[in-house]
């Protein structure tokens, strides 16, 4: 908390007089002075304006002087005699000494107005009228009690001179505990009231809520507390729709209530219920759940591969098709808005136990046709590439005969005399001599290779034309 500056609630103001009593001799007075009661500063000033009249009023009557004897002037028949009566001494003496003492008091009353210098101190917002014998404001101040303190502002500077009339104004620095929209901070300001700290601090207070009038006085011994929620505009995404919000709300929980959007436990809020909200926010609330669903899923067969030379190299060939196995599984599953983003494994049943699955794997010579076997016709459709495969590569003789007879077209027919069908250009008598049935152009690439090998063991490369063409044989 700041220093404070402390207004004297009452001056003492005291004057003397003088009270006239008779003494034992009866013919002479004596004065004795009589303390009055301590006076306000009101009562002062009223004392001090009393005294002023009091002063001219003394001067008229100082010109006429009492006598103690009368005279009788003779006058014309037609005039009225007028007698005076002779003052006892003892009332001559009485009069006398009240006379000086009304002269005492008027001459020091006068001094005290000529002398000081009357102005209009004003702390706080409370005005009183005073007066001092200093010279500057710094003085009038001490002459009050009143105490400078760090963050208080003095109008005109505590050395500026003193002029009749002045009017000199002292705003005392205040603590303010302000807690703005859930942001707490300790300030100081010089206002007198709460709308003018706020206004002071920049705090506009339009459509907010604050926790004291604006007219409410500042508390000048201890720290005012003081909540201000402003009024802000939000979004708030929630239930698949989008909310405009506009409320006094100091946290994202009082958004979210005053947009009636209930929120639990399990629920997801992009910012903390009781974190500060501001302006322009987005707040998203996502809604999450966990379920359990039960399930039945395939078990994939194991497989087995085993190498074979009776295979050409890199070919594959499933020798036993093994099963797939099937089991009942339950999983708890958690989402967000509907979506799944979880799905945990709590426990599972097997239904049907999987067969093994075999395949071998070909690592037969490209090289020496002799080393394999020819996969048999699987009632599929072979492409280029793959018979290109089974062939060998580039760099089987049967790879470069098929390229030369046929371009490796399992329908191919002799454009010359049709009489040559297939991958390896059988005749039909050929193709019948080695068990071959119907047109060869009609069997599979695989049995035309079979055939084609089985020809080629009994005589030569030389049944075929491109051989020689080709450096086969």
């Amino acid at each position: 908390m700041g220093l404070r500056l402390s207004m004297r609630e009452s001056r003492t103001a005291s004057e003397t007089g003088y009270d006239v009593q008779p003494t034992s001799g009866g013919g002479t007075a004596t004065a004795a002075p009589a303390v009055e009661a301590p006076l306000t500063r009101r009562e002062a000033l009223a004392r001090e304006r009393a005294a002023a009249g009091a002063t001219s009023a003394t001067a008229a009557s100082a010109t006429a002087i009492p006598t103690s004897t009368a005279t009788a002037i003779p006058t014309p028949a037609s005039a009225t005699t007028v007698a005076t009566s002779v003052r006892p001494r003892g009332q001559t003496a009485q009069i006398v000494g009240q006379a000086v003492v009304i002269s005492t008091l008027v001459a020091g009353t006068a001094a005290f107005v000529g002398l000081s210098t009357q102005v209009d101190l004003t702390v706080d917002g409370e005005t009183v009228s005073t007066r001092t014998f200093g010279d500057t404001v710094a003085d009038a101040l001490a002459a009050e009690g009143l105490q400078v303190q760090e963050g208080d502002l003095i109008q005109p500077g505590v050395d500026t001179g003193l002029t009749r009339g002045m009017d000199i104004v002292v705003n005392t620095a205040k603590d303010v505990d302000l807690v703005l929209d859930g942001h707490a901070s300790a300030e100081t300001t010089t206002a007198q009231t709460v709308g003018q700290a706020l206004a002071e601090l920049g705090v506009d207070p339009a459509g907010a809520e604050v926790s004291q009038d604006l007219d409410a006085s500042l508390n000048t011994q201890a720290a005012t507390a003081l909540t201000v929620v402003t009024p802000k505009t939000v979004t708030v995404r929630a239930d698949g729709e989008t909310l405009p919000v506009e409320a006094t709300a100091a946290s994202v929980g009082d958004v979210l209530a005053h947009a009636g959007v209930e929120v639990t436990d399990t629920d997801f809020v992009t910012a903390p219920l009781s974190a500060p909200v501001v302006t322009g926010q987005t707040i998203d609330v996502m809604r999450t759940a966990t379920t359990t669903e039960e399930v039945e899923e395939t078990i994939d067969a194991p497989v087995e591969e085993k190498e074979t030379d009776r295979l050409l190299e890199g070919k594959r060939k499933v020798e036993e098709k093994g099963a797939d196995g099937t089991r009942r599984v339950v999983y708890e599953v958690g989402t967000i808005d509907g979506e799944e983003v979880t799905r945990v494994e709590l426990s599972a049943d097997v239904l049907e136990e999987p067969e093994k699955k075999v395949v071998l794997i070909g690592t037969g010579d490209p090289e020496d046709p002799d080393s394999y076997e020819v996969p048999a016709d699987d009632g599929t459709t072979m492409s280029t590439e793959d018979i290109k495969a089974m062939l060998g590569g580039p760099g089987s003789p049967w790879y470069k005969i098929v390229q030369c007879e046929s371009e490796f077209d399992p329908r191919a027919v002799n454009r010359q005399n049709h009489k040559y069908f297939g991958l390896f250009q059988f005749g039909i008598p050929t193709w019948e001599g080695v068990g071959g049935t119907g047109n060869p152009a009609d069997a599979s690439p695989q049995e035309q290779f079979m055939r084609a090998k089985m020809l080629q063991e009994r005589y030569g490369w030389s049944q075929w034309e491109c051989a020689g063409m080709v450096g086969v044989g």
